[in-house]
């Protein structure tokens, strides 16, 4: 039979091993895939990204490391049973996303690979050619596409265009099951986050797979309020040269109210959709600002600051700007102000600290 995908609990039992320079997929996980479930595997492939969805009898991995995680993940599938991908997807062609799928095309059964319109490199021409060898149909999916997976769907929402920087190229994903979302971004920056704006796209999810490995670039304030993401995954790699994730998106993210799991932190991480329940097999860091509900676009919360306080700030002397909501304050400067209706103007910080809020990750303001 030439898929091999077991649809029972699979225990993966593993540990941590260093091998030229280069930390091994982890187990010690359940993944548990029943009938009419999607399960999204966020792998550990240290300083890249790799994610395997599973829902019902389809399969896709999603990028696939450097190079020498290659036979890992091949490993990690095989130890789910999975011997067959119905797809292979590298969102943009740098070594961290699409170095480790040349192993995974070579050593599976592989029906389609799709891959993004950007300037190849020796990753993606060493994949493409492990896949003509194979006779494997290669194909560019379209913005605005969609397509049936399993029990879920995938919409195709970027790039819009092609850019300078490889990261915009990356391909973004939205996979939807039931009433859960997720969107994956590969290693998307602000430039190609503020064209999916542009187009108002419902970008709104449950599940953020945090773009370009938590870098500052990535995760701008106005893309985070419109997805809204209750949880946010990244992906990278213990102590690495980048410093990823940044303080940058990680304060952004506890604004949002986000849960944030971390693969330098937890290693593989498995998330289950499945009916009205969506679970994690792991603990992710709770934030200290509280999540809002989006209620027709406009975010809510159950404990807002009500009424702007009795002064005489204006938009145009104001030294500080507050969010009714959210209960963060900025200076007036700041990439990440609010929407007008949820600003209160301050002229002090003994106004601010009277309404209890609390400083900006972003502009720093004083406290």
């Amino acid at each position: 039979m030439k898929r091999k995908l077991l649809l029972f609990t699979i225990f993966i039992i593993g540990f941590v091993f260093v091998f030229s320079g280069c930390q091994l997929l982890t187990g010690n996980q359940t993944a548990f895939t029943p009938e009419d479930s999607l399960a999204v595997h966020f792998l550990d492939v240290g300083q890249g990204d790799a994610i395997l969805l599973v829902d019902n009898n389809e399969t896709m991995l999603i990028d696939g490391g450097n190079p020498e995680y290659g036979e890992q993940i091949v490993d990690y599938l095989a130890d789910l049973g999975i011997t067959q991908l119905d797809y292979v997807v590298a969102t943009h062609n740098h070594n961290d996303h699409a170095g480790g799928l040349t192993d995974v095309v070579a050593n599976l059964d592989v029906d389609n690979l799709y891959l993004t319109n950007s300037e190849e490199t020796t990753a993606s021409k060493n994949l493409i050619a492990a896949a003509k060898s194979k006779n494997i149909p290669i194909s560019n999916p379209s913005s605005g596409s969609a397509m049936a997976f399993g029990s879920s769907t995938i919409n195709f929402l970027g790039p819009l265009s092609v850019h300078e920087d490889v990261n915009d190229d990356s391909l973004v994903m939205k996979v939807t099951h039931g009433t859960h979302r997720f969107l994956l971004t590969g290693d998307m920056e602000e430039t190609a986050e503020k064209e999916l704006l542009a187009q108002n796209l419902d970008l709104a999810a449950d599940v953020l797979k945090v773009g370009h490995h938590g870098s500052y670039s990535s995760t701008g304030y106005l893309f985070l309020r419109t997805v809204n993401p209750r949880y946010a995954v990244i992906s990278c790699g213990v102590n690495n040269d980048y410093g990823h994730p940044h303080d940058e998106p990680l304060s952004r993210l506890n604004d949002a109210g986000s849960v944030i799991f971390r693969t330098d932190l937890l290693g593989t991480i498995v998330a289950t959709s499945k009916g009205e329940q969506l679970s994690f097999d792991k603990n992710g860091v709770t934030p200290t600002q509280p999540y809002q509900e989006v209620d027709n676009g406009l975010v809510a919360t159950a404990n807002p600051v009500s009424e702007a306080p009795a002064n005489t700030a204006t938009a145009e002397n104001a030294s500080y700007i507050g969010n009714k909501n959210s209960k963060v304050y900025h200076l007036p400067s700041c990439s990440g102000l609010p929407k007008e209706s949820n600003r209160i103007y301050l002229n002090s910080l003994d106004e601010v600290h009277s309404l209890g809020l609390t400083p900006c990750g972003i502009c720093k303001p004083p406290s």
